[in-house]
């Protein structure tokens, strides 16, 4: 049946792109054939490039960039002003992240080679760069690893995350299967008759107000979210399977992790896998340093889903296999990525 309904889905668009003739990438529709919102968002964000499922995202620039172009970037701080005054990169701007859209909007943003959003430890910044960049800001930026990079004084959160999940020895190596081919999410326009980019647009400025929300950290006391639908979304397999030497042989993955692959294949395409999630579950997504992860949780609740991310990815789950693997070590936090440049206090 799943087999079926998939060729249904792509014999539907099929004939959907005969007729519009004006789009560039097949996209896969709702089982019923019918055009709805999120479809019109996917195929509008196919049209604009698909950042989310591009090698662009999440748009990291590491400490090193930043510091050598400080007089040409824009640097915007989205932590609280009390984070703010007690540490910054010195020209940096302080904007709380229910104020970034607007700001956006009035800016020239042609007058900044790039602009830089920067968080303390680069969760919630990659978050609100997704959701600008598919309104179409195009050169914002995140730094990478946050301010935990560019000073020790940023870098405790960083530290105290990294290390092996408590319930390690319960991982496993057995692959788990994607779900079935099912529906895109429900949801409504205000104003069904208005082009779809004013559409998607009104829809990020609501997102982005919410703000970031329900981050998990297994290594904290966390909430009750029930049995999420668990994404491991990797560059390489080592995210999700271990090798048979080596730390934690075997230990993979959580028993109930699903691993869809990024960069190069993003089987988080709607041409892909989009439609084996689940539209009324929680979604759990994972990646190896919690960037992208937030990039895509940011994408995926434009387009409806009830997704979280994991803070810190991988680095607070296998980080004893991270370090190990030369594959992996680059996504690996540690002393060598803080670069302690200076920063300033104050207003």
């Amino acid at each position: 049946m799943k087999t079926f309904n998939k060729y249904c889905t792509i014999t539907i668009i099929s004939i959907f792109i005969l007729f519009s003739g004006c789009i560039k990438d097949s996209i896969t529709p709702p089982l019923t054939g019918e055009l709805n919102p999120v479809a019109k968002m996917l195929v509008y964000f196919e049209e604009q490039g698909d950042f989310a499922n591009s090698p662009q995202a999440p748009a990291l620039v590491n400490a090193d960039e930043v510091y050598t172009n400080l007089s040409s970037y824009l640097i915007i701080d989205i932590r609280s002003p009390s984070d703010f005054s007690e540490g910054h990169i010195e020209g940096s701007l302080s904007l709380q992240s229910d104020s970034l859209y607007n700001y956006f909007e009035n800016l020239d943003t042609d007058n900044y080679s790039k602009i830089i959003l920067v968080s303390k430890n680069g969760q919630s910044s990659a978050y609100f760069v997704c959701l600008l960049r598919l309104a179409g800001f195009n050169n914002v930026y995140t730094l990478n690893f946050g301010l935990a990079a560019w000073n020790e004084h940023f870098s405790d959160e960083w530290l105290g995350a990294i290390g092996d999940a408590p319930d390690i020895a319960q991982y496993t190596n057995d692959p788990i299967a994607k779900g079935d081919y099912t529906n895109l999410p429900g949801i409504t326009f205000k104003n069904p008759d208005e082009p779809i980019g004013q559409s998607v647009k009104d829809r990020i400025k609501k997102i982005m107000s919410a703000g970031f929300t329900q981050e998990i950290n297994f290594k904290r006391e966390i909430p009750e979210i029930g049995k999420p639908y668990i994404v491991c979304y990797g560059l390489n397999g080592l995210l999700y399977y271990s090798r048979r030497f080596g730390p934690l042989a075997d230990r993979g993955h959580d028993p109930d992790a699903i691993y869809y692959m990024s960069d190069p294949q993003f089987e988080l395409r709607s041409v892909n896998y989009l439609q084996t999630l689940p539209p009324e579950d929680k979604i759990l997504i994972y990646d190896e340093t919690g960037q992208m992860s937030a990039c895509m949780t940011a994408y995926l609740r434009v387009l409806g889903y009830d997704a979280v991310t994991l803070l810190f990815g991988g680095n607070q789950l296998i980080y004893s296999r991270m370090i190990y693997y030369p594959e992996t070590q680059q996504f690996a936090f540690d002393d060598s990525d803080i670069k302690n440049y200076p920063y300033v206090t104050g207003e």
